[in-house]
């Protein structure tokens, strides 16, 4: 039945345009549309795209995603920095720690942490949080008598010599 394949298969120009020449509709049937159609055709050809699935995407983790969340949780501010330029991609300190825990998944975190420790792979790296300051300049040939200016409501203070 066609009528299950409608707007399916081809366009309907396509398929009047088929029945036109397998002689399955005489020229003087066509469809008053098909003439315009015809002479002023889309820049592009529409299509019937089937709607898709909804498809679930499932969370993937891995045991060892676990582990290294709650190792660094444990190990901030004692992690050493990475080195990209390095040639060996796999020697950072977390990868050792899970290393160590394929070979022996009855460790918990805090005996990891003590066995690097131990073997002094992880070592207080603690970053300071110091602001740094850039440093002043006491050139007074350039000063203006402005010390402060509000940007958002253009008032400035200035000293009377």
């Amino acid at each position: 039945m066609a009528g299950s394949r409608l707007e399916k298969l081809g366009t309907i120009f396509t398929r009047v345009n088929g029945l036109i020449k397998s002689g399955a509709m005489k020229v003087d049937d066509r469809p008053i549309w098909y003439d315009v159609y015809r002479a002023f055709p889309p820049e592009s050809e529409p299509h019937y795209a089937k709607p898709s699935q909804p498809l679930k995407i499932p969370d993937i983790f891995y045991p060892e995603d676990t582990f290294r969340a709650t190792f660094h949780k444990e190990t901030r501010g004692q992690l050493p920095p990475i080195n990209l330029q390095e040639t060996q991609q796999n020697q950072n300190v977390t990868n050792i720690a899970i290393s160590m825990v394929a070979t022996d998944p009855s460790l918990s975190v805090n005996q990891v942490i003590d066995n690097l420790k131990k073997t002094n792979v992880l070592q207080d790296y603690k970053t300071s949080s110091k602001k740094i300051n850039s440093p002043t300049i006491n050139d007074n040939t350039n000063k203006s008598n402005v010390d402060k200016t509000n940007v958002h409501t253009k008032e400035t203070n200035v000293h009377s010599s």
